[in-house]
């Protein structure tokens, strides 16, 4: 019974350490359904007025990646999800469970090169990543560069998770979630465990800890101290570059090098068994991950099939980190590790992808 109960330890730490994520993502998704009606009913007048400025301004602030045009997303669907998420981690650190959480996932971590402290922040990614690569800096040295990849990787942030739902809606295809989420998982893992140094991964790396932590309620202002900093990283690091970002985007578009880069990367999509139009979709969400809703348009949901539309939106997901994290990790890092984070990321992302294209195809 006791073997049992260790061996299935690490299963049931990592599904109550996935629990403050899905209660986050319905919640605040619940809560955007209703208030997103209400904040276009009074942005969508001011785009059209903006509309009829000289260029480019009209498009900076209201063309497709405009400020007036994409704030919304950002304020209505993003925010919620990092405000909901940080304040459920904040109730598990302060109340002692984190930690219990993620010493228990360390017998099934250490292989990869990481321990439950990395998967913590990796999961925290999937609200945002700025404030989880930040948080990377209290991770060991030899396991700090393998939990921002992973990050970069395979936390789908609420811009890209909300994309790929509202995708797989659109499509009639929502079933595909599922599969989509399991092979994300796997990928990160195994991207993890690639590229994770040998130090990293020895049975002699201990993870040191500060003795028996225990249990308590979470007091209101402890959960506030705890995800303060999480939120406020969110609002002062990840806000002005998502302005700036939708700056450059849209003089990008504007100019009509989007457009371009389409076209040089339609014929690769013969790689994936994706057809050209499929390009568009993935070269915008290279700069932002909502570009994966490009997808949702009738003529490319409709003509795909389940495993290219599957195929679609991971390419577009995991080939390149969006362009937010790719300048945090530079803050971080440094730019040479930005860079090959960059390279090694997009190389990983093309052999999944297509083995996942040719492989779901003789299924």
């Amino acid at each position: 019974m006791n073997r049992s109960g260790s061996a299935l330890g690490p299963f049931w730490a990592l599904l109550l350490l996935l629990a403050p994520v899905w209660v986050a993502v319905d919640t605040a998704n619940r809560l955007a359904d209703r208030i997103d009606p209400w904040v276009r009913a009074r942005t969508e007048p001011l785009t059209g007025l903006l509309t009829s400025w000289p260029q480019p301004f009209a498009e900076i602030l209201a063309g497709d990646y405009g400020f007036v045009t994409m704030g919304p997303l950002l304020l209505v669907w993003a925010t919620p999800v990092v405000v909901l998420h940080a304040l459920l981690m904040g109730a598990y650190k302060s109340s002692g469970l984190l930690h219990r959480l993620t010493t228990a996932m360390n017998p099934w971590l250490r292989p990869f090169g990481m321990t439950g402290r990395e998967l913590a922040r990796v999961v925290m990614g999937l609200g945002c990543n700025v404030p989880a690569v930040i948080s990377a800096r209290s991770s060991p040295a030899c396991s700090r560069g393998a939990c921002v990849s992973a990050i970069a990787f395979g936390s789908a942030c609420s811009y890209q998770l909300g994309a790929t739902l509202a995708v797989f809606a659109v499509a009639g295809r929502t079933e595909l979630v599922v599969a989509y989420l399991l092979f994300l998982g796997a990928t990160t893992v195994a991207y993890a465990r690639l590229t994770a140094p040998r130090a990293a991964r020895s049975s002699l790396n201990v993870l040191s800890t500060t003795g028996r932590v225990f249990l308590g309620w979470p007091r209101p202002r402890a959960v506030w101290l705890e995800a303060q900093g999480v939120i406020l990283e969110f609002f002062r690091r990840a806000l002005p570059v998502f302005f700036l970002i939708t700056a450059a985007a849209s003089l990008l578009h504007w100019l009509g090098a989007l457009q371009a880069a389409s076209t040089v990367v339609e014929p690769a999509m013969a790689i994936f068994r994706l057809p050209s139009e499929a390009a568009t979709a993935v070269v915008m969400a290279s700069v932002r991950k909502d570009g994966i809703l490009l997808l949702a348009e009738p003529g490319v949901a409709a003509s795909l099939s389940a495993v290219q539309l599957l195929t679609a939106v991971y390419l577009a997901g995991v080939l390149l980190p969006c362009m937010v994290t790719c300048l945090t990790v530079a803050r971080e890092q440094g730019r040479a590790f930005a860079l090959r984070l960059v390279g090694r990321q997009a190389v990983a992302a093309t052999a999944f992808s297509a083995l996942l294209a040719w492989g779901g195809a003789w299924l």
